[in-house]
């Protein structure tokens, strides 16, 4: 059956061979519609980011690294703000003849601004395992607005697997809509749906319901190494917050500088289906929404009928950029899981089910 495969379908593939790793894969890794990555004991600072393409990941690490550096289990390594990095995943895959990847930096990731993109050994395009690939996977990996320490078997990024074309049609997603919204706006309305020849569901940002008035953060620069394994780091240290404006003309974005806003929208995603946010689009203005794109099934649905808004993660390039209320920014897409996962997302206590406008977990 085609879908989404989830978490006992990870595990069979764990039990079988199909995924592998270094290190035996632990229960914690395993979502409800995707398998977190490990972190190896390698790491290369590198010249330049690059596609590793016919010849694979040795000749081009060989010409474009600056040196190897080891992660440890407990002394964190520092990966620093606008370097680019190659690490090496703990677990590599020997997958069926049918079942495809795709990749994502884990929430945590995203909201810390580190761009996480991941590499197969001969790969012509990131984020992306063909179908019945075997292999290694590699993480590239660049902080974006902090200094970051890691150690292995950190997790920054996430494997969702899949047969078959698993996204929801237009009238599946129609029906979806009209009876038990996934997506639907403060109000209690069900959110439309974008285009009908691409169905999904266009996603827009929020600069009235802040809580305290906050409705947004902007990163500062030059700051202490965020640790991983860090709680509790002081909010006023690394962000600068934004304010609701009454006059409602908006927040003009300054280029280059890392945003975290959240959505109008709220989900509340059923078992049956995940969903996955589209990619970049330059439509919508010089500027890129989110880097974590996974959405897990049981995401905003606790039955409470609340939902959970999403968290943005926007940088605008090139020039300053006007952010409206209400202002569309992205498209969500829902997809069929190829059965009811045996785990929901909120069930293991994940630190963004029900949230509002969120940092990330590593700040109090």
């Amino acid at each position: 059956m085609s879908g989404i495969l989830v978490s006992q379908d990870l595990r069979q593939l764990i039990a079988g061979g199909g995924i592998r790793a270094v290190r035996a894969v632990e229960p914690g890794q395993v979502q409800p519609s995707s398998l977190d990555l490990r972190l190896g004991a390698r790491v290369w600072p590198l010249q330049c980011s690059f596609l590793p393409g016919v010849g694979g990941i040795g000749p081009k690490l060989a010409r474009l690294a600056i040196e190897e550096l080891t992660l440890h289990d407990e002394r964190p390594t520092v990966l620093r703000q606008g370097g680019v990095y190659l690490a090496e995943v703990e677990e590599a895959l020997a997958l069926p003849a049918d079942v495809w990847g795709r990749a994502n930096p884990k929430s945590s990731s995203g909201r810390l601004d580190v761009f996480v993109r991941l590499l197969t050994e001969e790969g012509h395009s990131f984020d992306t395992v063909p179908a019945g690939y075997t292999g290694r996977l590699y993480l590239e990996i660049t902080p974006q607005s902090f200094h970051v320490a890691l150690r292995r078997g950190d997790t920054l990024g996430q494997l969702r697997l899949a047969r078959g074309r698993p996204r929801l049609g237009a009238e599946a997603l129609a029906a979806l809509q009209a009876e038990r919204p996934a997506v639907y706006w403060s109000d209690g309305r069900a959110a439309p749906i974008a285009d009908p020849d691409t169905p999904g569901i266009e996603m827009s940002v929020d600069l009235t319901e802040g809580e305290g008035g906050i409705v947004g953060y902007a990163a500062q620069r030059f700051r202490p190494p965020v640790d991983l394994r860090d709680r509790g780091l002081p909010r006023d240290r690394y962000w600068t917050p934004l304010h609701a404006d009454p006059s409602g003309e908006g927040v003009i974005l300054e280029p280059e500088q890392f945003y975290i806003f959240a959505t109008r929208e709220r989900l509340a995603i059923p078992p049956e289906l995940c969903a996955e946010l589209v990619p970049f689009d330059a439509t919508k203005g010089e500027l890129r929404s989110h880097y974590a794109g996974f959405i897990d099934s049981g995401f905003g649905a606790d039955g409470t009928g609340r939902g959970a808004r999403l968290v943005l993660e926007i940088r605008t390039h090139d020039v300053p950029f006007l952010l409206e209320h209400g202002q569309p920014l992205f498209r969500i897409e829902l997809l069929r899981n190829r059965t009811l996962p045996d785990a929901l997302y909120g069930g293991g206590g994940n630190n963004y089910q029900m949230q509002g406008l969120k940092l990330a977990k590593q700040f109090a």
